[in-house]
């Protein structure tokens, strides 16, 4: 059932976006409520919850040649002709499109406020157009979970936070994952299904594409380029580590400067998709992997990724590529590497005493930097549990078994780091931050 319930997971969690999966789903909340609408586009009205907020304002758009924005993602919604918009909905983005959605911003016709009360993934678009006519949709809990569509204020959808397209089964599957036993999909996992084994494996080729371009500079950091030279300058090792730490760099300065690429992401996230994926198969390369091999180690990365998502939440205060992606890396790297399900026990206590705590402040192509503790740090703590190192459960956070320290470490997001979350945001909007003992 463990193993089952593992695919059926991965199924829903594992899929292709294009950009950076947060203004992409302002943009989908717009085009949803725009096809409720019928005359010209007079106004757009956003709610966005602080964890959509800061993660949607500063990262560049594809298509766009880099341009940022939270009212250009909307604007580029509501303009969309796709015809079942999803992830993927910016792909083929024309001159025409975006000309149009620029003027519609410097019209200054969309309104932005912070929905302050929300936790997590949240947007509530409302779009109006010139004979009155009003659409709205609500976006929740997950980046496709469409939870409320209305169309002049009559509700035409609602699914009391189930969802449409697949999206509220996700969040229920999820859950479903983090209560099945880790230990039976770990020791099933060689009977992994041959279309999910595909499934991922494809995604390596997607990503591969995007570290390929953040190489050939497409990327404002050029930090895969920084990493090779330090290689070649005899500053850094030419290691396994390292390279894992280049490409994977690479690929997320390229996606996060707007890159027109798709890649493959891994519980709503494009970046943790390439944390998962990119470093794993560099180290599969060095081991000399075969594919069925590389595909159970990307599954139980995937998987432990999924069952963090559930506890902290689709977006937190807390950076879910380093920590959750980072923490599936581990697993996957350690089951490579040929370790046992104590051992990788081991190696996430490894990485939990290690990483946990480290804050998100938005997608931005200084993502780039964090993953590179994201890997170095996976490898370390997997490496070392392969060499017998095992930190005492009774330090800080960690539980007694593979399952109690994944949920410690949403409980330190959620409820956790509520707080925490808005003094981010105030922090990245320049207001002054409100000290810890005022009224």
């Amino acid at each position: 059932m463990s193993l089952a319930q593992l695919e059926k997971t991965l199924k829903l969690d594992i899929k292709a976006a294009l950009g950076c999966t947060e203004p992409i789903t302002i943009a989908l909340a717009t085009c949803k409520a725009r096809r409720l609408t019928s005359a010209a586009i007079a106004k757009i009205t956003l709610r966005l919850s602080t964890n959509l907020l800061k993660n949607a304002m500063e990262v560049g758009i594809p298509g766009t040649g880099g341009q940022r924005g939270i009212p250009l993602a909307a604007a580029l919604g509501c303009f969309s002709a796709a015809e079942n918009p999803g992830l993927t909905l910016l792909e083929g983005m024309s001159k025409e499109w975006l000309e149009q959605a620029r003027n519609f911003v410097e019209r200054d016709l969309i309104d932005l406020d912070l929905a302050s009360e929300k936790h997590g993934l949240f947007v509530d678009a409302l779009v109006e157009d010139t004979q009155g006519n009003t659409g709205r949709c609500v976006i929740s809990g997950s980046h496709e979970n469409c939870v409320l569509l209305e169309k002049n204020g009559m509700i035409v959808y609602s699914s009391n936070n189930t969802g449409d397209n697949g999206s509220g089964e996700l969040l229920r599957q999820r859950q479903a994952l983090a209560g099945s036993s880790f230990t039976e999909i770990w020791n099933s996992i060689a009977d992994l299904s041959e279309d999910l084994r595909e499934h991922m494996l494809q995604g390596i080729e997607m990503n591969l594409k995007v570290a390929e371009a953040g190489m050939n500079n497409d990327g404002f950091l050029h930090i895969g380029n920084i990493y090779n030279s330090l290689i070649k300058d005899g500053w850094l090792g030419n290691d396994v580590v390292n390279r894992a730490k280049a490409i994977t760099s690479a690929a997320v300065d390229a996606r996060m400067s707007g890159c027109d690429l798709p890649v493959m992401t891994s519980a709503g996230s494009g970046n943790q998709g390439l944390t998962i994926t990119l470093p794993l198969q560099i180290l599969a390369e060095h081991l000399k992997s075969d594919r069925r091999k590389l595909s159970e180690a990307l599954a139980i990365a995937h998987g432990i990724t999924s069952i963090l998502k559930h506890h902290s939440g689709t977006l937190s205060a807390m950076c879910g590529c380093v920590v959750c992606s980072g923490t599936g890396l581990t697993a996957g790297a350690t089951y490579l590497l040929g370790g046992t399900l104590e051992t990788a026990t081991a190696a996430i206590n490894n990485m939990v005493g290690s990483i946990t705590g480290i804050i998100c402040d938005g997608a931005k192509v200084g993502c780039s930097i964090k993953l590179v503790c994201a890997v170095d740090s996976a490898f370390q703590a997997a490496m070392m549990a392969m060499r017998g190192l095992k930190l005492p459960t009774t330090n800080g956070v960690l539980g007694d078994t593979l399952e109690t320290s994944l949920a410690n470490i949403g409980l330190i997001a959620a409820p956790g780091m509520l707080e925490t979350d808005d003094q981010i945001l105030a922090i990245m909007l320049g207001k002054p931050v409100k000290p810890a003992n005022a009224d």
